[in-house]
């Protein structure tokens, strides 16, 4: 966005002293003739659309150096919008496009110009930037050769700390007429153009040729993103030392750039596991100018980042759940509405066929049977030859129902798509802690768990791992005992590994947080950003990052590092168990039968008992009538008697 307007942000302090005492040191002036003429000689070659002035308080408050410095270039430079800032370090990306122009008027390297200009121009630093500086001076005279050295100690202080902002295209104009630049590939070195300097030679495009820049970084073990090759490959005599995806990405980016990799240190721990957070903050604290091992910025950086390289969410893996319920089958070959349909059918039938029976020889147990043997499709043939026609019109279409309804059934049971019910998995928190299964983590990631409204039963169940070796230990060999955190990029690898498996070990859950870019650890305005966003760019949409995955792939698979998980899972005949529905019901029915006979045999053993009881309660009865019969001969009764017999048989 240009800036159409001037804009004069000079916000001068009232108590600054404008007039300096004997015992201060005052700035030499520059030529302003020879700067003017400099930069219109860039302006000219790139056509600069904006100028940014930032400017010491040293020359605006205690001196006319800067106001005499901009009525000149206003002169020569009427219709370019200019800002103006002194002690305003208002953040200028966003409002500035890449043909501006920044000018820093600056007296010395600790000069707060210096810091407030590095602040406003963050993340648009790599902007052209011409330092003019004004050499503080003192009243008493030095000697010319030390004056000459202390001069030039200057500028070579004023660029490393040029180089340590990251201000990359630069230029320096000072007194005398004086013109340096720094050349920074291979090594820093500043370069006096005095005398004879051109334009073409102030900003030079670095960005595909760093001429054997030095890049240290430390190495560690960090599969799939960074890994060491502790031997050659197939094939190959030299030793191909850094896999992984970031591994090969950063160093096919380093040869692209023409830069030489060297680790940071020699203490030989390429094979221990990555410290992430240990180099996370050498970055923050500028040990580090950019990392070999790419992370998830869930970790947030200080420092900065590169452009992702992928975009990744951080999630939960958990055991898989492949042991299928044998028992269960049965009961979900159908679903639920089908055996409700089943059952009311059977006593549907079973009730038609008591009603069609005829009364003297009707059996509700026989009917039952009888709807059971024809939804099996065991229908007996005699019933073919019954006299009467409903009976056998019933039983016909019966048969064809079985028939379909058993081939369906069957049927069902053989697919091999259906062999094994579906099973539910762990998906949710609700899930895991309903199976109270523990979750491994590393400490730096439950950390930043706390922070999100996570329940705290599944917190609970949260492990803290003791470092990234006793993660991989657990994660990398499948330990279902527990389950895992992972980002997308690590499942991916670890799901590489057992997709020849019928039934994985492991899934991927819906617990996750993001997305996360997938990025490198680096400073800020590094002098890496832009390359390596181009070459990024460049490598996804020429399909690099796919290949770089399957070589990291098989570069583990013969390291060892992963193991491609080939399971012998032949057909196994049905056991016992798989026939647990049946046995429920045929234990069910043995209990229901033996329960009705032995109530059968009670009922006819009463019977029995009964019938005895009133034989013997007769036969009493007739002993009883015998004596009665006998006195009432005596006594002459004999014809009352008969008709009183007549009347009770």
């Amino acid at each position: 966005m240009s800036l159409s307007t001037a804009i004069a942000l000079l916000l001068l302090s009232s108590n600054a002293s404008k007039k300096a005492s004997e015992n201060t040191t005052l700035p030499q002036m520059v030529n302003n003739t020879f700067v003017v003429e400099i930069v219109s000689s860039i302006h000219h070659l790139y056509q600069f659309e904006n100028f940014v002035f930032f400017i010491s308080p040293n020359l605006a408050l205690n001196s006319q150096m800067a106001e005499d410095f901009l009525q000149e270039f206003w002169q020569g430079f009427p219709m370019v919008s200019s800002v103006l800032m002194i002690n305003n370090n208002q953040s200028m990306r966003g409002f500035l496009s890449t043909s501006s122009l920044c000018v820093v008027l600056t007296t010395h390297q600790e000069d707060p110009i210096m810091n407030m200009a590095a602040a406003s121009m963050e993340g648009v630093r790599y902007l052209k930037t011409i330092f003019i500086f004004f050499p503080m001076e003192k009243r008493r005279q030095t000697e010319d050769k030390l004056q000459e050295y202390v001069f030039f100690e200057t500028i070579q202080l004023l660029y490393e700390w040029i180089w340590r902002t990251q201000f990359i295209n630069t230029v320096l104009v000072t007194t005398q007429n004086n013109v340096f630049i720094q050349e920074p590939y291979p090594v820093t070195n500043v370069i006096n153009l005095t005398a004879q300097w051109n334009v073409r030679n102030f900003f030079v495009p670095y960005r595909s040729n760093f001429k054997g820049y030095v890049v240290k970084s430390p190495l560690r073990h960090d599969p799939p993103r960074i890994f060491y090759m502790t031997r050659s490959p197939y094939g190959f005599r030299k030793n191909h030392r850094v896999s992984g995806v970031s591994g090969k990405l950063f160093m096919s980016f380093l040869s692209y750039i023409n830069a030489t990799y060297a680790k940071n240190d020699n203490d030989q721990l390429e094979t221990e596991p990555v410290k992430l957070d240990r180099i996370i903050e050498m970055v923050d604290n500028q040990e580090l100018e950019v990392s070999l091992h790419s992370y998830t910025d869930m970790l947030k950086s200080q420092a900065g980042n590169s452009y992702p390289i992928g975009i990744n969410d951080w999630c939960i893996m958990v055991p898989y759940r492949n042991r299928s319920p044998e028992h269960l089958y049965l009961k979900k070959s159908f679903r639920r509405y089908t055996w409700w349909l089943l059952f009311l059918s059977i006593g549907y039938v079973t009730l038609a066929i008591w009603l069609c029976t005829p009364s003297e020889s009707r059996d509700l147990g026989l009917s039952f049977v009888q709807t059971i043997n024809s939804l099996l499709l065991i229908v007996p043939l005699k019933f073919l030859t019954l006299p009467i026609f409903r009976m056998r019109y019933m039983f016909i279409v019966l048969f064809v129902w079985g028939f379909f309804v058993s081939n369906f059934y069957l049927t069902k049971m053989a697919s091999y798509l259906t062999a094994s019910p579906e099973i539910p998995q762990i998906n949710t928190y609700e899930d895991v802690i309903a199976e109270k299964l523990p979750i491994m983590v590393m400490p730096y990631e439950y950390a930043i768990m706390q922070s999100y409204n996570f329940p705290q039963a599944f917190m609970d169940l949260v492990v803290n791992a003791s470092d990234k070796l006793e993660m991989d230990q657990h994660r990398d060999n499948f330990n279902t005992s527990y389950g895992y955190s992972t980002q997308t990029d690590r499942w991916i690898f670890e799901n590489l590994q057992q997709r020849y498996m019928k039934s994985p070990l492991f899934r991927l859950t819906d617990m996750c947080i993001g997305p996360f870019n997938h990025v490198f650890p680096m400073l800020r305005d590094s002098h890496f950003q832009q390359p390596l966003e181009t070459f990024i760019l460049t490598a996804v949409q020429a399909g690099l990052m796919r290949h770089w995955e399957r070589k990291a792939f098989g570069d583990a698979l013969y390291l060892g590092y992963a193991h491609l998980i080939m399971v012998d899972d032949p057909e196994k005949p049905l056991t016992m168990d798989f026939f647990r529905s049946i046995w429920i019901v045929w234990w069910l029915g043995m209990v229901t039968s033996g329960l009705i006979l032995c109530l059968e045999i009670k009922h006819i053993s009463w019977q029995r008992i009964t019938t005895a009881c009133g034989r013997i309660g007769h036969r009493v009865r007739n002993k009883l009538n015998g004596k009665r019969e006998y006195k009432e001969r005596r006594n002459g009764l004999f014809v009352r008697t008969k008709r009183d017999d007549s009347a009770m048989f």
